[in-house]
């Protein structure tokens, strides 16, 4: 996974038990932290422009592509963003966090 500036929001415990319990080959397996990821950061990317004016995207999008770890990003968006940023991130990293558990379990219950 790609190092990123909200990665200190990521608690994903949960998820990595539970694909461990489905028996998976290790292709298989990074194939779906890849998908995981991915999913991760375009929710959160989302999450981030939806909230920040408009004006201030391509300069967050160049910030955030040169350096994508500096967690000074965090500082440069709550200037700009009127609600908490981080809470922002902490409540879609939840949503996100329930939605792949329940799509896990789904994946292994008899059908």
């Amino acid at each position: 996974m790609s190092k990123v500036f909200y990665d200190k929001y990521l608690v994903f415990e949960e998820i990595e038990i539970e694909l461990g319990k489905l028996n998976l080959e290790k292709e298989e397996r990074q194939e779906i932290e890849v998908l995981i990821d991915e999913m991760i950061h375009h929710r959160m990317m989302d999450k981030i422009l939806s909230h920040l004016p408009r004006e201030h995207h391509e300069e967050f999008l160049d910030k955030f592509h040169k350096i994508p770890y500096d967690e000074s990003l965090l500082q440069y968006l709550d200037e700009r963003i009127e609600t908490s940023v981080e809470q922002h991130i902490k409540d879609e990293m939840q949503k996100l966090k329930k939605e792949i558990l329940e799509d896990i379990k789904t994946s292994c219950s008899p059908k």
